[in-house]
């Protein structure tokens, strides 16, 4: 947030306190928790390597305190109809460059009673990471290490979510774990592995097409797939990334991985 910002924040509190202590029961307006709410979930993000940052939680559980029942149209309104938290979440995590799950989702309640420790603000946050519901089949997916070094030479995995970077777990400035690999390339000299970065990128399911994508989290050295001589570049950052075929070679830096799925 920049220094203008900031202000304009500090700015808008005081003259809703202002607003706030000419009414006598206090209340206040949907609004103003909206946009505390907005401010909450965005804030809960983690730094990552060359600046980045990154929201590591695909499932947001939102309670908001209703007054009294007579104010349950608008707060549904400003809250629950159309989706508005998610879209405006998203839309801030994007201009801000945060990464996110492709499935984020957010789940908004109104309730009656909240703890004593949070009624005050008019409502609650707690942050989760559900699993994708298993689509109509179960998927096999077969990875084969052609170039580089990892734990083995083949993988298999019956999952919605591939994680693929070097180490098996990716921590933050303060240490804490932001994701985990399922393929995780060794940290050490090899002029292949060291063309990978620790979160380089996912494979996750389609369910519209039963099939796969390939996703660049943001790599340093790029992430393409080769698939009948053609090369096809992945877009970086928030894209529908490439749909794979069976016998795909993907290419992580100079890591290459053979794309091998069956229906089980």
């Amino acid at each position: 947030m920049s220094r203008l910002d900031k202000l304009e924040h500090r700015i808008d509190q005081k003259l809703r306190k202002v607003l706030r202590s000419s009414s006598p029961n206090q209340e206040r307006e949907p609004i103003e928790v909206y946009r505390a709410i907005l401010d909450e979930v965005t804030s809960r993000t983690d730094a990552l390597p060359r600046g980045r940052r990154n929201f590591a939680y695909s499932h947001v559980s939102v309670r908001v305190l209703l007054p009294d029942a007579e104010r349950r149209r608008s707060y549904e309104l400003a809250f629950i109809e159309a989706g508005p938290l998610t879209r405006d979440i998203k839309s801030r995590f994007e201009e801000n460059k945060v990464e996110y799950p492709a499935r984020l989702k957010v789940d908004v309640e109104l309730v009656d009673s909240l703890p004593p420790d949070v009624s005050e603000r008019g409502f609650d946050v707690s942050y989760s990471n559900t699993p994708t519901p298993p689509g109509p089949d179960n998927l096999l997916v077969q990875l084969t290490i052609l170039s580089g070094n990892a734990e083995k030479t083949q993988y298999e995995f019956a999952k919605q979510r591939i994680n693929i970077g070097r180490l098996a777990e990716v921590l933050n400035a303060d240490m804490h774990m932001v994701r985990r690999n399922d393929i995780a390339l060794k940290d050490d000299s090899s002029p292949e592995n060291s063309t990978v970065s620790r979160a380089h990128a996912h494979i996750e399911h389609d369910p519209d097409s039963n099939r796969f994508r390939l996703f660049d989290d943001g790599s340093a050295r790029g992430t393409t797939v080769i698939r009948d001589g053609s090369v096809l570049p992945v877009p970086q950052g928030n894209s529908k990334g490439i749909l794979l075929q069976p016998g795909d070679e993907l290419v992580l830096g100079k890591v290459r991985i053979r794309f091998e799925h069956a229906t089980s």
